[in-house]
C-alpha cells in the first residue's frame, strides 16, 4: 500500500489535496484494496505516509462527499 500512498501524494502535489479521492470501483477492478473490509489499512497507510487525518479523510470519501452534496444538493 506504500506505493499506492505515494501515488496519493504525487497527485496532491499536481492538483491539490481537494482534489484526490479512493475510486468507488475497487469492487470491479481492485487497487491497493482489494475489498472494502481493507478500507481502515489504506486509512492507517495514508497516515503513516504523513497525510495528517483530515488529508487522510478527505481522500477517504470527504472530498467525494462534498462533490456529491454540491451535485445532488
Amino acid at each position: 500500500m506504500k506505493k499506492y500512498v505515494d501515488g496519493l501524494k504525487e497527485m496532491i502535489d499536481v492538483v491539490g489535496i481537494d482534489h484526490v479521492c479512493v475510486g468507488t470501483d475497487q469492487q470491479t477492478n481492485p487497487g491497493a484494496v482489494q475489498d472494502y473490509a481493507q478500507w481502515v489499512q489504506l486509512v492507517a497507510a495514508m497516515l503513516r505516509g504523513g497525510l495528517s487525518p483530515e488529508e487522510a479523510g478527505k481522500i477517504a470519501g470527504g472530498n467525494y462527499m462534498r462533490i456529491f452534496r454540491a451535485a445532488v444538493g
